[in-house]
């Protein structure tokens, strides 16, 4: 097994060293019996939730709000998919990925394979003018606008004549859509589409049966809630200010109280991009292994434990 480190080997950094290759085999290489344990209790929490509502034990509001935080937990499942951590990259259980990305895919309504193309290129692409996740780029205080625009797009496009209706309306405030982008991108955008006219389907199929408000308010709403939950935790904070392409700081590692859990790791998602073989159960431990090599090689380490102290940056 390789380390797979993005941008690795193309920067000014040099390649990966045997040292890191090291640590890297350490910790990668098995099958993530962790992710696939949170699988099982996502899916008994989200179940949970649905049965206890039909019980009428469950007030609306509070389901809404745990499979909320149960949608933002699902994507952990869908990345370690999209990494191939889950078989721990062997042959004999490479099944698993596909297998368990599409379960998070259905209860995020996020397309797997298609989301999985965009995912890799922000990989091979951070913070540069290709990166699909610059959406999220600029102040912390802009993402729920660009997340409900996100929403809004994503809905409108599902519709018959969904794509002009877009174009006409973003165009009207400025927001214009590169014709020249990658084909594989447009390939990303089209199986988006179709998955969210199969969602619309199944919310319309679920009236005659009575069950359109809870698949509404327990199902489609809360998934849109955890979409914006990633955006800012998954995506803004670690690569916040976006303003360096470099191997060792396009990402950072922050850590505040609670964030471990939070997060579910993602405090130090500067290990991911640096080492993507990595489960991210293991990004302690090898950020614990690799702290000094990666200090002296200026990486962004910020918040608690960090000597001398380095405030986590928020603003520009």
């Amino acid at each position: 097994m390789t380390a797979e480190p993005s941008n690795a080997g193309h920067t000014s950094e040099g390649r990966v060293t045997q040292a890191e290759l090291d640590v890297v085999r350490r910790h990668s290489g098995q099958v993530g019996w962790p992710t696939i344990v949170l699988t099982v209790v996502l899916i008994g929490i989200e179940a949970g939730v649905f049965a206890l509502w039909f019980a009428g034990v469950l007030p609306t509001a509070v389901g809404f709000l745990i499979n909320s935080v149960v949608a933002y937990a699902w994507y952990t499942v869908h990345h370690e998919a999209t990494h191939k951590t889950i078989s721990g990259r062997q042959q004999r259980w490479r099944w698993l990925d596909p297998t368990f990305g599409q379960l998070a895919g259905i209860a995020m309504q996020l397309p797997f394979s298609g989301y999985a193309d965009n995912h890799l290129r922000h990989h091979a692409h951070v913070n540069g003018p290709k990166d699909p996740d610059l959406l999220v780029k600029g102040p912390l205080s802009q993402v729920p606008l660009k997340w409900l625009l996100l929403i809004v797009a994503v809905t409108l496009s599902a519709l018959p004549w969904g794509d002009e209706v877009v174009t006409a309306l973003f165009g009207r405030i400025g927001i214009r859509f590169d014709d020249s982008e990658p084909r594989r991108s447009k390939a990303s955008r089209h199986e988006q589409r179709r998955w969210s006219r199969v969602t619309f389907v199944i919310l319309l199929a679920s009236i005659p049966l009575g069950l359109f408000y809870p698949l509404l308010l327990l199902w489609w709403l809360p998934s849109r809630v955890g979409l914006l939950a990633l955006m800012v935790l998954f995506q803004w904070l670690p690569h916040f200010p976006f303003d360096r392409m470099d191997r060792f700081g396009a990402t950072r590692a922050v850590s505040f109280r609670a964030s471990t859990w939070l997060l579910l790791q993602q405090d130090r998602h500067l290990v991911h991009h640096l080492y993507p073989s990595v489960p991210w159960y293991r990004y302690g431990a090898v950020l614990g292994e690799l702290r000094p090599f990666l200090i002296e090689r200026g990486a962004r380490l910020q918040g608690r434990g960090t000597e001398p102290k380095a405030p986590i940056e928020l603003r520009s």
